[in-house]
Order: structure tokens, then sequence, then C-alpha cells
């Protein structure tokens, strides 16, 4: 299935860069872009068994994604040949060198970004602290107190797959993009589109894991109307350990127990009734 991916993925951005006018940019925006590689490593963490299999699973899909896009352009488009160089001569080795270095450059981008986004994905599934195997009582957290970790990992995710998205809002404001009229209005409503696909997207994607998992309880208002209540009457139910009666300390001095034994002797003698 990740192979699978990556292998649909590399092609569409292929197709996107040969698609030109406003139709070009949305296309982009949607197959070509860091919202468009990143959320399927994000998806690919959160549905991994484990955080080993999150960050291999985000890390090989980037990876095999870029290789399958970077082979297309070596091979079918070709995009790197047919240059020449101020005195003549062939500028391929040229256009080779920098195919390779990019290639390289992405692939180390991968490396470094499938971890994050995988973990980040595992995380909002399955959130637990990085210490938790030496908590006490087999370090199983309650889910309330794994919450707090699942929202903020969705946060994050949402931060970075929207990070370009605001960085286009910022240079290009909608309201002035909608403005524009004339010869250039389907120029900017295309990039107007990609501004709102950019930024939509993630906060959809958001919304859809707190819904998932009801992330919504870890929130600060949510926990002062009581939205974990439940989950702390679960926490009771599960620790029964903690219920249960200190167990007597039977290395007391011998003189202690004897004076406790004379205690109980002497209110024996007291109730007593007289005859």
């Amino acid at each position: 299935m990740i192979v699978a991916t990556a292998a649909v993925l590399g092609p569409l951005a292929f197709v996107a860069d040969a698609v030109d006018g406003a139709t070009g940019q949305v296309m982009v925006a949607l197959v070509s872009s860091g919202l468009a590689w990143g959320l399927p490593a994000l998806l690919a963490g959160r549905s991994a068994p484990d955080r080993r299999r999150a960050v291999t699973d985000a890390t090989v899909l980037l990876s095999t994604a870029t290789l399958a896009y970077y082979l297309l352009i070596l091979v079918v488009s070709r995009r790197w040949s047919g240059g020449y160089l101020v005195d003549g001569s062939s500028a391929n080795w040229y256009g080779l060198r920098s195919v390779a270095v990019m290639t390289a450059a992405w692939l180390l981008a991968s490396v470094v970004a499938g971890p994050v986004l995988g973990l980040l994905g595992q995380l909002t599934r399955t959130a637990r602290l990085p210490h938790a195997a030496r908590l006490p009582h087999a370090a199983r957290l309650p889910h309330a107190a794994r919450l707090p970790h699942a929202a903020l990992a969705a946060g994050a995710a949402c931060g970075l797959l929207s990070g370009q998205g605001w960085e286009r809002v910022a240079a290009a404001p909608p309201w002035r993009l909608w403005a524009v009229g004339g010869a250039d209005a389907a120029f900017t409503r295309a990039v107007l589109a990609v501004e709102l696909i950019s930024v939509v997207v993630p906060l959809g994607v958001v919304v859809w894991m707190a819904a998932a998992r009801r992330l919504w309880r870890a929130w600060p208002l949510a926990r002062r109307d009581g939205g974990d209540r439940d989950d702390e009457r679960v926490d009771v139910a599960a620790t029964p350990r903690d219920r249960e009666p200190a167990p007597l300390n039977t290395h007391q001095p011998a003189a202690h127990v004897r004076g406790s034994t004379a205690n109980v002797r002497s209110r024996r003698i007291e109730c007593v009734p007289e005859r």
C-alpha cells in the first residue's frame, strides 16, 4: 500500500508540472505541494501499528515518490537535455548533474520529514509519553492522560501542512486577489483557489482527527466543563491497587504488640458487668 501510494503520487506530480495556466496551479497545489506530499506521510504514520513502523512507512513513501518523480524526468520528459552552452557545446552533463543534485536534496528532505510526519500521525492515534515504559503499573497511561499529547500532535501536523498556504496568504491576501479584474482575473482566481486549498484542507484534517479520537476533551474549556469525567471514572476502575487497604506492618516492636494486647484485655475487663 505504501509503495503503491508513492507510485501514484510521483507520476501525478510529474503530470502536474506539464500543465500550464490556472489549471496547472491548482493541480500543483493538489498533487505537487508540501500539503500533497505531507498528508499521505501523516496518514501512513497514523495507520501504522507502532512507532517504528510509522517512521519507516512515512519515510519509504516520500523517498519512493521522490525517486519515481525524478526517474520520470530523467527518462520520459528529458527536460535536462537539449541545452547548449555559450560556446555551442552540449549542456547535457550540467543538466544531469542538476537532476542528481535535486534528487539527493529531496531524498534528504524525505529522510528528515518522513519520521517527523510519521511520528505525528502515530501520536494523533495512540499518544504516549516517551518515558511511559518506565512508569509504575506497566506504564499504562489512561486515555485522559494521552489526550493532550494527541491533540498537540494533531495541531503540530496541521501547522506543518498548512505552513506553505499561510505563507501564500501573507504574500498575497485573498481580498486583494478577489479585487483583481480584467485579463488577470482568471490567474488571480487560481491563486486564490490554491491558497484556500492549502489552508482549508489541513484544517479539515485536524478536525477529522479531533472527531475520530475526541481530542476536544483535552482543550482547557472542555476540561473545565468536566469533559473528562468519564475518563476519571475509568482511571479509578482501572487501578484497583490504589483502592486496596495498606498491608499491616509485621515488623513492629514486640513491646508495642504486647501493649496493644494489654489494652484489648483491659477493655474486655471493663465491659464485664458486675454481679
